[in-house]
């Protein structure tokens, strides 16, 4: 059992280190995050202190490294948007995010245990086939589409 574990968890690493891997290379290429955060108006003496204070002056294998390991300790650099630490604008949202998750588990619950109870006990009646089909079209659907809708109807 302990080996088991110990396999799923090395797993786990490689699993993750190879997202941060391909999350990190898809990154390198969105744009220059210096010309970002500066502008258009900045200097080059401006771009190249920054793009050393950043590290990204150095190759990318000691790029990725520091990026696993301030990751591993929980610094996740400064956001590119905002200019702020990653870490703070994660601390000031995750009530928020907290409290709309546990609402919506809850309402996921409420009503999909009555929705599934009534749907497996009246299979042949007008509602649960709407049942079914509004089920089905959640399901489908991508996230991101019923988030925009759902934005627009509430």
């Amino acid at each position: 059992m302990f080996a088991f574990i110990v396999q799923r968890l090395l797993q786990a690493v490689l699993v993750m280190l190879s997202v941060a891997l391909v999350a990190f290379m898809l990154f390198q290429y969105v744009g220059d995050p210096v010309a970002q955060m500066l502008g258009q108006d900045a200097t080059q003496e401006d771009r190249a202190r920054l793009r050393a204070d950043l590290g990204l002056d150095q190759p990318f294998y000691v790029q990725f490294g520091t990026f696993v390991g301030n990751a591993v300790q929980g610094d996740f650099g400064l956001s590119l948007r905002q200019g702020r630490a990653v870490s703070t604008l994660i601390k000031e949202r995750l009530p928020a995010t907290l409290e709309l998750s546990l609402v919506a588990g809850f309402l996921a619950i409420a009503i999909g245990i009555p929705a599934g109870v009534y749907t497996a006990l009246r299979r042949s009646s007008w509602f649960s086939q709407v049942l079914l089909a509004g089920s089905l079209l959640g399901v489908s659907l991508p996230t991101f589409l019923i988030g925009i809708l759902l934005i627009l109807v509430f």
